[in-house]
């Protein structure tokens, strides 16, 4: 029978439910369950190579320990470091290292069955392992969630101590920058989760080489086109996209559709041009950009089936006062481009300025669902609207 482990995947705040929804329809995932920032699901030992096909997801972990410490948050430091020090006897590290060679395509040093006997050895005779030169390289990284003073230890306490024990065991050198293997605390209260991180770098550094002052991440591009329900044919328009995340996303993702985006400033224009060249053999021909005014598109009426955009939020870009007065006469034309029926995703920190621009002309519009978003710290509304009535 074939093993299966349960993955810990990390997702921006407020899309966990998108998350959940992609893994569920592109992964054999069983019992997918989410809360806030993550996803967790159960999936074939052989398989979890797949989950890098995941666009939605930050990171990726194997869960190989979980257990309830006891009264951790009422012990001292000492006696809390020493608790968990002594988990270390009960994680599935067999199933941990099993994860990261199959992720990863190679062996480490003597395979899981070393560390199995090496394990044994410490528990039954406290046998140590000295380090050697074919010995794998690792780092332990520790996250408490919740309030930080209801422990008494910090995480560098935690994460210190928990890789010295690790090094007695099994004779792995911890190295901070040049690692081979990530070990993962996360605390909660009382809760003790050990994980294995699968992917070396997060998975929402794709697609972008020319950064702007306001370049969202890849993962949270997806989550929004997401929600837009891209289908085959669809055009799909980012009228004020930067440097490009958006409809280069989409093209990557939804290769069945035209993507198109476009901003006023010949800055953005050129970041477009370097994260997506048109010269590249790589590239499909399902994404371009144009200079243009958002307020003023060259398309003809009812002509697009979605929009996809990211707002200025009148922090790093513009002002709440001039948004006060930009956002109608972008949600009017916006209006007159979109088909009947055609989606509207728009992300703001601006609330209150999209909300009344909405309202002002509610009778066009169908509210179909709303996220509150954590982006860089800011608690953003992320909208999908749908135009009932064109122009």
């Amino acid at each position: 029978m074939t093993e299966s482990v349960e993955l810990f995947c990390t997702v921006i705040t407020g899309f966990e439910k998108v998350a959940a929804k992609e893994i569920a329809q592109k992964l054999p995932a069983r019992n997918v369950e989410w809360s806030r920032g993550n996803v967790r699901f159960f999936i074939d030992l052989n398989l979890i190579s797949l989950t890098l096909k995941l666009r939605s997801v930050d990171n990726l972990y194997a869960v190989f320990y979980e257990n309830q410490v006891e009264g951790l948050q009422r012990m001292s430091k000492m006696e809390a470091i020493a608790e968990i020090q002594k988990q270390i006897s009960f994680c599935n590290w067999k199933l941990a290292v099993e994860a990261w060679q199959t992720m990863n395509g190679k062996k480490s040093s003597g395979g899981s069955e070393r560390v199995v006997e090496q394990m044994k050895q410490f528990i039954q005779e406290g046998k140590e392992t000295e380090v050697s030169d074919e010995s794998p390289t690792f780092r332990v990284t520790c996250k408490r969630c919740g309030e930080k003073s209801m422990h008494q230890f910090t995480s560098m306490d935690a994460a210190s101590k928990f890789g010295a024990q690790i090094n007695n065991v099994f004779g792995w050198k911890c190295s901070v920058k040049e690692f081979d293997m990530e070990v993962v605390l996360r605390i909660e209260r009382d809760q003790m989760t050990v994980m294995m991180a699968l992917n070396r770098e997060s998975l929402f550094k794709r697609n972008i080489c020319a950064y702007g002052p306001t370049t969202m991440r890849s993962t949270m591009c997806f989550c929004m086109l997401s929600l837009a329900d891209v289908h085959p044919g669809d055009i799909v328009v980012d009228p004020m996209c930067g440097g490009g995340s958006i409809p280069i996303e989409g093209a990557m993702a939804w290769s069945d559709a035209f993507f198109v985006g476009g901003d006023h400033h010949e800055l953005a224009m050129e970041r477009c041009r370097q994260n997506w060249p048109i010269d590249s053999p790589a590239n499909q021909s399902n994404c371009e950009f144009v200079q243009w005014d958002a307020t003023n598109l060259p398309f003809p009426d009812s002509s697009v089936d979605a929009i996809v955009t990211d707002l200025p939020f009148g922090k790093k870009i513009g002002s709440t006062t001039d948004n006060r007065l930009l956002y109608p006469r972008l949600i009017g034309e916006w209006k007159r481009v979109l088909k009947k029926g055609g989606r509207l995703v728009v992300m703001t920190h601006d609330k209150r300025s999209l909300e009344n621009s909405i309202l002002k002309d509610r009778s066009s519009w169908r509210n179909d669902a709303s996220h509150i978003v954590n982006v860089g710290g800011l608690n953003c509304l992320c909208l999908r609207i749908t135009n009932v009535k064109n122009v």
